[in-house]
C-alpha cells in the first residue's frame, strides 16, 4: 500500500503545437508551464478515459525556466534549466503507464511517476509506482524510458528503464525505502457498485486516515469507467479527513488537473484543505460542474479533469480499478 496523490486537464498553446509535432515526428520539445501527455506503447489503464487512444504517458512542467525534450524513438526524455533555486523545488516530472502480472495471474495497471527537482542548480528525483491490489508484480509492460537531465559539460542519467521496471515489480519495497506508507481501505458495503475508498497514512493500526474518494454514477448499466460518465450522470467526491494534507501537494494537483484557475478554488489553492471540506467534479444530465465549500458552478472542463485524475493518479487509479472490477474480499494497494 501507499502513496496520497494528486488532480489535471493541460496543456499551454505552446505546449499543444508541440505536442501536435510529437504526433507526426515522433520527438518534441516542451516548454513553459503545462502538462502534455504523449503515447504508451504498453498500454493505459484505462484505454478509453483516453479518448480510446494511447496519449496517456504524461510529462509536467512546473515553471517557465525547465524545459524538456522527448525523443520517442530513442525512449529518452531530457530535462534542462539554468536556474538556481533558493531551496529544493520540484520543477516537471514524468508519469508512465503499464501493466504488470499479479501472483494470482490477473493483468493489473501499474504506473510510475517520477519528480524532478532543483535545489540551487543541482537536480534530484524521487520516484515511486502506483499500483491497484498490493503484492509483487512480474511480466512488466512499460515502455523504457531513460530520463536525464542537464549539467554544465555534461547529461546526467537519473533514471534508467531498468530502475523503473524494479519499482513496478516491487512497489511496497520502494516505499519501503522511501519510508512513504499507504493504507487503502475499501469503503463499499456488500453489492455496492460505485467505487468508494479511505486513504490512510502510516502502517495498520497507526494509520490516519487522510481523504476520501468515491465516484458515483447511478445511471451506468455496467461497470466500464469511461461508459459510466459517458451516460452524462455522475460525480467524483474528494474528502480531506485530516487538515494536515500538505498545502503543496494541493496546489500541484490543482495544477496537474487543470483547476488551479477556478475562481472558486483560489481559497483552496492558498491554505489547503481544511478537515472535512470536499471537493466534487460531475456531470449532471451531460453538463459539468464543481462544487466547493457549498458552492456550486458550471464547468465545461470538469469531465476532462475527472478523466486525468481517474487516469493519472493513485487515488484514480484505486478508484477506477475498483470500479470496474466486481466485488470481493477487501484488497490493499500500494502507491506513494
Amino acid at each position: 500500500m501507499r502513496n496520497f496523490s494528486s488532480l489535471s486537464v493541460r496543456r499551454t498553446a505552446m505546449g499543444l503545437a508541440l505536442a501536435g509535432a510529437f504526433t507526426l515526428a515522433g520527438a518534441a520539445d516542451f516548454a513553459g508551464r503545462g502538462v502534455f501527455n504523449f503515447k504508451s506503447d504498453a498500454g493505459c489503464p484505462f484505454a478509453a478515459l483516453a479518448g480510446g487512444g494511447s496519449e496517456c504517458n504524461r510529462l509536467a512542467l512546473d515553471d517557465a525556466d525547465t524545459h524538456a525534450a522527448l525523443d520517442a524513438a530513442a525512449h529518452t526524455i531530457r530535462f534542462a534549466s539554468t536556474r538556481s533555486y533558493p531551496e529544493k523545488t520540484i520543477v516537471g516530472d514524468v508519469l508512465l503507464q503499464g501493466s504488470g502480472r499479479a501472483r494470482d495471474g490477473q493483468r493489473v495497471p501499474l504506473t510510475f511517476h517520477a519528480l524532478l527537482s532543483r535545489s540551487g542548480t543541482e537536480w534530484s528525483v524521487s520516484s515511486h509506482a502506483h499500483s491497484p491490489v498490493s503484492g509483487e508484480f512480474d511480466d512488466i509492460r512499460i515502455d523504457p524510458y531513460k530520463v536525464t537531465v542537464n549539467e554544465p559539460s555534461t547529461e546526467r542519467v537519473m533514471l534508467t528503464p531498468e530502475q523503473i521496471v524494479e519499482a513496478l515489480a516491487r512497489p511496497s519495497l520502494a516505499a519501503r525505502l522511501a519510508n512513504v506508507f499507504v493504507q487503502v481501505d475499501d469503503n463499499r458495503a456488500d453489492g455496492a457498485r460505485d467505487a468508494d475508498i479511505t486513504i490512510g497514512l502510516g502502517l495498520s493500526r497507526a494509520s490516519k486516515s487522510v481523504a476520501r474518494a468515491r465516484f458515483r454514477a447511478p445511471g451506468a448499466k455496467g461497470r466500464d469507467l469511461a461508459e459510466a460518465m459517458q451516460q452524462g450522470n455522475w460525480t467524483l467526491e474528494l474528502q480531506a479527513l485530516s487538515g494536515q494534507i500538505p498545502r503543496q501537494v494541493v496546489q500541484r494537483d490543482l495544477f496537474l488537473y487543470g483547476l488551479e484557475s477556478q475562481s472558486l478554488l483560489q481559497p483552496l489553492l492558498q491554505r489547503g484543505f481544511r478537515k472535512n471540506e470536499k471537493l466534487l467534479l460531475g456531470a449532471a444530465n451531460g453538463k459539468g460542474y464543481i462544487r466547493y465549500d457549498g458552492q456550486q458552478r458550471e464547468f465545461a472542463g470538469a469531465d476532462a479533469a475527472a478523466r486525468a485524475f481517474l487516469q493519472d493518479s493513485f487515488i484514480g487509479l484505486v478508484l477506477g480499478w475498483q470500479q470496474q472490477q466486481p466485488q470481493t474480499a477487501k484488497t490493499k494497494a500500494d502507491g506513494r
